[in-house]
Parts: structure tokens; sequence; C-alpha cells
């Protein structure tokens, strides 16, 4: 009787921040050889790297961020150790920001979340990228610089802070009243879809 063909099994690419979590969670280890640091090296030892992710890629990727500041290389006893670093792990909250969303409560609170700013020019980047995520997020601008939201939102507000290095130029205020709620009420109902009593 034949045997029938042992099925291989799927095989995936490893991404930049699929590595970068992995590393950053510890749930990662590689000790070998990387890049410029031994010349001709073509292979690194890996520790416990899930199976189903090609070594070659692993390689490859490594490389990216090693050169990129994002991963460091130290020699121990059994070769090289690969491990994340403070750039690395800022680099991780940047891919968060793509899903950072205001959580919608099942009953409003009755009170408004208003985010005002201050960076300068020499920051527009930074400046500018606030803008877009808030508006991403569905804040309301009301006038420059001056943003609100109905749900709470200072974990999300803080974290942006902290991602973009502005911990003193944005800040957060809770109203009770504000005045036009009544339009406020309808712009937000068309934004997030839901009404606001």
């Amino acid at each position: 009787m034949s045997q029938k063909p042992v099925a291989k099994k799927n095989k995936s690419y490893i991404t930049q921040e699929k590595l970068l979590r992995l590393l950053a969670d510890g749930a990662l280890t590689m000790a070998g050889i990387l890049t410029s640091r031994v010349p001709g090296a073509r292979q690194i030892l890996l520790g416990n790297m899930p199976q189903e992710i090609y070594p070659s890629t692993v390689l490859r990727t490594t490389r990216r961020l090693y050169r990129k500041g994002l991963v460091k290389v130290s020699e121990t006893k059994q070769g090289y150790k690969v491990e994340i670093t403070n750039k690395g792990k800022t680099e991780i909250l940047k891919f968060d920001l793509n899903t950072l969303e205001i959580p919608v409560p099942e009953k409003w609170d009755k009170k408004w979340r208003m985010v005002f700013f201050d960076i300068s020019e020499k920051r527009k980047k930074e400046r500018d990228f606030l803008c877009h995520k808030l508006k991403a997020m569905n804040f309301y601008l009301m006038q420059e610089s001056v943003f609100i939201h109905p749900y709470p939102c200072k974990k999300e507000i803080e974290f942006l802070r902290e991602v973009l290095n502005v911990p003193h130029e944005v800040k957060l205020g809770i109203l009770d009243e504000v005045e036009n709620e009544e339009d406020l009420k309808r712009i937000f109902s068309r934004l997030l879809h839901k009404s606001l009593i």
C-alpha cells in the first residue's frame, strides 16, 4: 500500500512589527550571528522561534531592524544576542496608534472631553499627526488646537502624548456643559452613528 504524502505545515513570513512584539513580550529569545557584526555571516541561531515562521525571513527582518536601531546585538558565550531597544519599543507604540480608538459606552455620562494643545512650529510633524489622529478618532474640531469628544478618553490621550513625546503640550479637560451643546449632540450623533441622550 502506498503511503499518503505528509502535508507540509504552512509557514509564514515575519513582519518587523511581529518580530518586535515577540522580542518585547519576552516570547522570543534570539542568539546567533547578525550581519556586519560578523563579516560574511549568513545565518542566525534562533531560540524559541515559532515553527511556522521561515527562519530565513527572521534573519532578513532582524537585519532591517538592526540597521534602523530598533534592536541591539550583544556578544555572549553562545554568540550574539538580539534584543529590542528603547527606540524599538517606541516603534511598537507607533504601530498601536493605527488601531487606537475611543471606546463607546452603553450610556453617555453627560460630560464633554476637551483636548487642547500648544505645540510649537518646530514640532509641526507631531502637531499635524495629533490633529489627524484626533479627527480619525471622531473628535470634533471646535477651533484651532481645540477638539472635543463626548466619551471618556483619558487613557487614549495619555498614550498619544507619550508616543508623540508631547507630555506637557497636550491637555485634557472634562466639562459638565458647553455652549451650543445641542449642535454638538447632532454632530456626534452623525459621527458616531449613535444618539447622545
